[in-house]
C-alpha cells in the first residue's frame, strides 16, 4: 500500500486525466444530434463568409459552396439572431477545419464536432481540477473535485453535443481559473489571460460579463484597502479593461462595424421573450416568460446528486455567515480590510457570487426559462467549488488527520452516480435525483434536445425489416439524425 501512495503524484494526475480522455474518445460517436447543431454549424460558416468578404475574397466561393450544402431554408430569422447573440469562438474555427480537410459528409462533419465538443469540455476539468487543488493545497481533493465534474450525468451527456451552454460553460471554468490567479498575482501576466479568457466567455453568451465585473468590484475594493493602495496593483487592471474590451471586439465579427450599437442591440436580444416557445414544468405548460420564479432552482436541484446538494448547502451557510458577520464590521469600523482574510476566503467568496448572481438575475428578469436549466450550466462549477467547501469543513471538523478516510468515503459515495450513468449510457442527460419524485416524466422535460432520435430511429432499423413511416409528435427534427 505504501508503495502506492508514494508514487509520483504526477503519475495519478496524469492517469486520471488519461483515462478520462479515452472514455470520451470511445463514446462520443454514441451521442444523437441535438436541434441546435445544425442551426450553429451554419452560423459558423456565416461568419466565416463574412471574414473571407473581408480579408480573402477570392475565396468566398468555396464558402458559399459549402453554405449551399448546408443551408436548410425552414431556420429563418433564428439564424441571424443567432448569429448576432451568440459568438462564434466554437463555431467558426470549425467551419474553417472543415473548409481546409474538405469535410462533405455530413455524418463527419458532426462527429468532429462533438469531439471538439467533449474535448473544450476535457480541458476545462484539468482547470477545475487546478482551480480545487490550488484552494485546499491539495491534487487528491482536486482530483475528487474534478471527478465530481465529470460524475454529473446531465453535463457529461451534454459534453458531447451541447455546444452553446456546455462551451460557456468550461470556458467559464478557465475564466474563473485566471480570474483566481489576477486576483492573487496582480499582475501583468494574469491580467492578460483573464482579459483574453473574459473575451472568449463573453463572446459564447453575453452573461459572460458576470465575472469580469465582479472581479473588477473586487479588485476595486482591494485597492481601497489600506495595504494595497498605489500604482502597483492599478496599473494591471487598466491593462485588463483595456484588453477585454480589444478582445471582445476582435473575436466577434458581429462588433466591428458599430461595436457599441451591435454590442446593445445584442445585449437587447438576451432578454427578447417575443417568441411563443412553451416549457414542460411540473406538469404544466408555460410560455416561457412566464415560467415561475422557482423554474431554475427546481431544475437545478432535482437534477443533481444528492451528495453535492449536501455539501452546496454546508459550505453555502458557512460563506453566507462568515460574510455577514464581516459586513457588519465593515459598518462599525468604515474599513474594508476584514470584508476578506486572504486569498482562499476570496475565493470562497468569489465561487458563492459567480452561483448566486446569475440566479438572481434569472429570478429577477424572467429570462431563459426552457428547456431545463442548460442556460445556466455555466453556475455550476461554482456551485460545486462551494460544495468543495463544504467536504472541507466536514474534514476539519470530524475526520482532522484522517484526510484519507474522508476522500475514499466521498468517491464511495459516487460510484452510485457512476455506475447510474454506466447504465443508461447515452442517455445521461436524462438523470433525475429521487428529490423530483417517482413520475418525473410527466412533470419534466425529458429530451427537449432531440439527441435520443438517433436511438429512436436505429431501434427501427433494428427491429423493422421492412419500410415503416415515422412520425415526430415533438418539436424536434428527425432529419437531424439521419446524419
Amino acid at each position: 500500500m505504501s508503495f502506492f501512495l508514494n508514487l509520483n503524484k504526477n503519475i495519478y494526475i496524469l492517469t486520471f486525466f488519461l483515462i478520462f480522455f479515452l472514455i470520451g474518445i470511445f463514446i462520443f460517436s454514441d451521442y444523437g444530434i441535438s436541434i441546435d447543431e445544425d442551426k450553429t454549424r451554419l452560423n459558423g460558416f456565416i461568419s466565416l463568409e463574412y471574414i473571407f468578404k473581408i480579408f480573402i475574397p477570392n475565396q468566398v466561393a468555396e464558402i458559399n459552396k459549402m453554405l449551399a450544402e448546408t443551408i436548410n431554408t425552414n431556420y429563418g430569422m433564428m439564424i441571424t439572431t443567432d448569429v448576432v447573440t451568440s459568438g462564434i469562438v466554437f463555431d467558426l474555427p470549425l467551419a474553417l477545419l472543415e473548409l481546409i480537410f474538405q469535410v462533405d459528409d455530413s455524418r463527419e462533419s458532426f462527429l468532429l464536432r462533438h469531439f471538439s465538443n467533449f474535448l473544450i469540455f476535457f480541458i476545462s476539468v484539468y482547470f477545475f481540477f487546478k482551480l480545487v487543488k490550488n484552494r485546499y493545497d491539495s491534487w487528491i481533493v482536486g482530483i475528487i473535485g474534478a471527478l465530481f465534474l465529470i460524475i454529473s450525468p446531465r453535463i457529461f451527456a451534454d459534453s458531447f453535443y451541447n455546444n452553446k451552454d456546455i462551451v460557456f460553460m468550461s470556458l467559464f471554468i478557465i475564466s474563473l481559473f485566471t480570474a483566481t490567479k489576477f486576483l492573487e498575482k496582480k499582475n501583468f501576466k494574469y491580467a492578460v489571460l483573464f482579459a483574453l479568457t473574459s473575451a472568449l466567455t463573453i463572446n459564447v453568451r453575453i452573461f459572460g460579463l458576470i465575472l469580469p465585473i465582479l472581479v473588477f468590484s473586487i479588485y476595486f475594493i482591494n485597492i481601497l484597502r489600506k495595504e494595497n493602495r498605489g500604482k502597483k496593483i492599478t496599473k494591471p487592471l487598466i491593462i485588463f479593461l483595456i484588453l477585454a474590451l480589444f478582445f471582445t471586439i476582435l473575436f466577434w465579427p458581429y462588433l466591428w462595424e458599430n461595436p457599441i450599437k451591435n454590442f446593445l442591440y445584442a445585449l437587447r436580444a438576451l432578454s427578447d421573450h417575443s417568441s411563443p416557445m412553451y416549457t414542460f414544468y411540473l406538469g404544466e405548460y408555460f410560455l416561457r416568460a412566464h415560467s415561475p420564479w422557482h423554474y431554475h432552482l427546481v431544475w437545478i436541484f432535482s437534477t443533481t446528486p444528492f451528495l453535492y446538494i449536501i455539501l452546496f448547502f454546508i459550505g453555502f451557510i458557512f460563506i453566507t455567515q462568515r460574510t455577514i458577520k464581516r459586513l457588519l464590521k465593515i459598518e462599525k469600523n468604515d474599513s474594508y480590510d476584514d470584508l476578506w482574510r486572504g486569498n482562499k476566503e476570496l475565493q470562497d467568496l468569489l465561487f458563492l457570487l459567480t452561483f448566486l448572481i446569475p440566479i438572481i438575475v434569472a429570478i429577477n428578469f424572467g429570462s431563459i426559462s426552457y428547456d431545463g436549466w442548460r442556460h445556466l450550466y455555466f453556475i455550476y462549477p461554482s456551485f460545486l467549488l462551494t460544495s468543495m467547501l463544504g467536504l472541507h469543513l466536514i474534514k476539519i471538523i470530524f475526520f482532522k488527520k484522517k484526510n484519507n478516510y474522508l476522500h475514499i468515503f466521498s468517491i464511495i459515495l459516487i460510484i452510485p452516480t457512476a455506475f447510474w450513468m454506466y447504465k443508461n449510457h447515452p442517455f445521461q442527460y436524462a438523470y433525475f435525483n429521487f428529490l423530483a419524485g417517482k413520475n418525473f416524466n410527466e412533470k419534466f422535460e425529458m429530451d427537449y434536445y432531440g439527441v435520443s432520435n438517433k436511438n429512436a430511429l436505429e431501434y427501427i432499423i433494428d427491429m423493422e425489416d421492412k419500410k415503416v413511416k415515422i412520425y415526430n409528435l415533438n418539436t424536434t427534427d428527425l432529419y437531424l439524425s439521419k446524419k
